[in-house]
Order: C-alpha cells, then structure tokens, then sequence
C-alpha cells in the first residue's frame, strides 16, 4: 500500500510507526524525502515538518502542564493574560471593529475555548504578509492574531483555527517567561530523551546548519513567496514569519521521538507516568461538548464516519492531522499508536485527492495488522 501511493504519486515518501502497549511493531521508510534538485531516500529517521502536530504535541501539552501546576486554568479568559486579545483596549481591536468585538463577548473567551477551537476566531489570515519577517518582530503575527475580529459568537460551533493556537504559544510564553522553542526542550524533549524533536529557530542560521548536516530532513513544497525550495524550515508561513516558532506549527520530528511522547501520554493517561497529570490529559482528550464536534482540548477524535483515521479506530481514540502529510493517532484505552510521517507538499501542494483516500486507508491496514478489525 505504501509503495503504491509513492508510485501513483500520492506523495513522495513518507514513514509509518505503529505501536501497542508499549511495542513498536512496525517502523519502515517508503519512497524519497525529496525529490528535487536530486532524489534522497526517506528512511525511518527522517525528520518531517510535523505542522499542526504541533498543537496536539507541544502547544496543547505545555497547557496540560501549566494547568496541572495550578498556574492556568481552562477558564481563564484569554484577555487576563492577553490584554492586546480584549475588546476594551485601545489598540485591542482592528479599526473599524470594536462593535463586532464587543457583541461576540470578545473577554469572555476562554483558554478552552482557543483549546477546542470554539473561540470564535476565523481559521487562517495571511498575516505574513504584514508582519515584518525579522526575529525582533516574530511576535508581530501573534499581535495581528490578537485583534483579528470574532467570526461567530465564542462556544457556539468550533472552526479549526491556527489563529487560537498562535494566541496560546503567546499565552504560554507570557506566562511562563520562557519563548515557546526553550519550553518545549525544558519541558517535553529533555524529560523524554528526545534525539531530534526541535523548533528551527530562522533567527540561528547555524542551528538550522547544524539540523541539515547532521540529520535527514524531508523537503516541503517549492516556495513561491520564498522563491525557493523549502528545507530545514518551516512551510507555513505564519510560522516562518514567526521566525519558525510558532504555537500552531513549527516543530520537527521524527516518527520514534513521536512515539515517545505518545507513549508517555498513554502512560499519564493511565496514571503512571509524569509528562502531564491524569486528570487532566483526561479533561484534555474528553470531547469538547461544542455542537457538533469532533474535538477535544488541542486533539481531535474521529468522525462516526468519512474520518482521515479511517473506520477501525475506536471512536474513543484522540489525534491530530498536518497540513504537510502528517499525522498522529493514539487509542488511549487500547494503547494503540499509528504515526504517518511524510511531505505530501514536496515538490508541490497536490490539487486532487490522493492522499486523502490514502491516508484512512492506511490507519485501516495498520489497525488490521494490529489484530484490531472493528472500533
């Protein structure tokens, strides 16, 4: 199956990991992580721009932490911490928009609102193309974000929005003190071991030396506003205006260090293990109660049916899906870990709808091999 989507082109390479209780039972490389200027092979430890991944990964588990520590709280309104967020504030609000702002109740909107993407924040504005793109400036798209009019009133439907998770990142750096790529290394990558999940910080061009020389990387897309191939650094440009540090993309791994987190997630989920607490990795992976949806707080769980995880993963099951051709599915009550590593994007962003029957097919396949054939 892998094979073949790489020779029909669904995408140029990719990496699959699927694990239970623990075990790795299978981790193999298909196909290239790049195919221009020359073609290099994808291997297992191959690091793939993991996009919205990090949200579910970093971003939603430094909140779990700060909650756990008594620091935050789900209800806390954004404006408390983010006064540039509230509609009474001078500058708060775009011109021309403090009504609107203030209708939505623009200050009651919640850390789990941003969480379950029900805040009411739209879900992409190119801000990239006003921010200034230097590292003194990377919080200028977070500002951008922060007096972006509401769309809908807050709790009300959710809207999958990077706009909340580029407010989060802010949050979390406010209050804790810390830029958002120290935390993550502080907090989940040195606990964990981790050996190569990294932010690319644009502003150390001899980090982002050091990544290429040392570690295989996938290639993403072309790009026309860079005007060149984009490897080592993160696609999405909200991100790269952000210097690459970013709360709703920004982070590179690998398919093993994925499953280290997920696996310490299981464990706290259990209740042995230490990363997050269990009651609130329970809050976290428990529906979000928004009509009609499907996400939890940062994850997201499968449709009843049609869902990019396929049919067989118990419906019970948290994850999350990247723009690049990423993604990560847990079955916490099973133990059960698929990760889909690859770059769709590279050389080009795919226009028809390869991968996306590719992508449940294989979640299928591996919970098959996994001896799992219903939900």
């Amino acid at each position: 199956m892998c094979l073949a989507a790489v020779a029909e082109g669904a995408t140029p390479g990719l990496v699959v990991l699927a694990a239970a209780r623990g075990q790795t039972l299978f981790h193999e490389a298909f196909g290239a992580r790049q195919l221009v200027p020359r073609r290099l092979p994808a291997l297992p430890e191959t690091m793939y721009d993991i996009a919205s991944l990090t949200k579910a990964v970093a971003t939603s588990v430094l909140a779990m932490q700060e909650i756990g520590a008594g620091r935050l709280t789900l209800d806390t309104k954004v404006a408390a911490l983010l006064p540039e967020f509230s509609g009474r504030t001078g500058d708060g609000a775009a011109a021309g928009q403090d009504d609107i702002t203030s209708d939505l109740a623009r200050d009651d909107v919640t850390v789990r609102q941003l969480l379950g993407h029900s805040s009411g924040l739209p879900a992409h504005r190119p801000f990239w193309q006003r921010a200034a793109h230097s590292p003194a400036e990377r919080l200028a798209v977070a500002r951008l974000a922060a007096r972006e009019p509401l769309a809908y009133p807050p709790g009300t439907r959710a809207v999958y929005s990077d706009l909340g998770f580029i407010l989060l990142g802010w949050l979390l750096e406010r209050l804790t003190g810390a830029r958002l790529d120290l935390l993550f290394q502080d907090r989940i990558a040195r606990p964990l071991g981790l050996a190569a999940t990294t932010f690319v910080n644009l502003a150390d061009s001899e980090a982002r030396a050091q990544l290429l020389g040392d570690r295989t990387v996938a290639a993403t897309q072309i790009s026309a506003e860079r005007h060149q191939l984009v490897l080592g650094e993160v696609d999405d440009m909200n991100a790269y205006a952000m210097g690459g540090i970013a709360g709703h993309a920004g982070l590179f791994s690998t398919a093993g260090d994925l499953a280290a987190i997920a696996t310490a997630l299981v464990a706290a989920f259990r209740g042995d293990g230490d990363l997050v607490a269990r009651d609130v990795i329970g809050q976290f992976w428990t529906p979000s109660g928004v009509p009609g949806s499907t996400w939890r707080l940062g994850w997201d769980g499968p449709a009843e049916s049609g869902s990019q995880a396929g049919e067989k993963l118990s419906r019970a099951s948290v994850g999350h899906l990247a723009f690049t051709g990423c993604s990560l599915w847990i079955d916490p009550a099973r133990e059960v870990i698929v990760i889909l590593l690859s770059n769709r994007v590279h050389p080009a962003v795919p226009t028809d709808g390869r991968f996306r029957r590719f992508r449940p097919a294989l979640h299928d396949a591996a919970l098959t091999a996994l001896g799992y054939d219903g939900r």
